[in-house]
C-alpha cells in the first residue's frame, strides 16, 4: 500500500540524470500546507542544485494493491 504523498521530479541538464523527491507529511496536531511546502522545495532545488533546470510536482493519493479474482465457474 502506498500512502498519499507529493512526488517532485527535477529535470537536469543531462539526459541520463533525473532527481526525485518524495514528500510524506504526517501531522496530527497542527495543519501543514503541503502544496506550499512542495512549491518551496521545488524552488529550493532550482536555486541550490545547479544541474536542475526544471521541476514538476504531482500529488499521488493512497493506493491499494489489487488481487485478481478467480474465474467464475462455468
Amino acid at each position: 500500500m502506498e500512502y498519499p504523498h507529493n512526488h517532485i521530479t527535477g529535470q537536469t541538464n543531462r539526459e541520463d540524470a533525473t532527481a526525485f523527491v518524495t514528500l510524506y507529511v504526517q501531522s496530527e496536531f497542527f495543519p501543514i500546507d503541503e502544496s506550499a511546502l512542495t512549491a518551496h522545495i521545488q524552488q529550493w532545488l532550482l536555486d541550490n542544485v545547479p544541474e536542475i533546470v526544471a521541476t514538476t510536482a504531482e500529488r499521488r493519493e493512497q493506493t491499494f494493491p489489487v488481487t485478481a479474482l478467480p474465474p467464475l465457474p462455468a
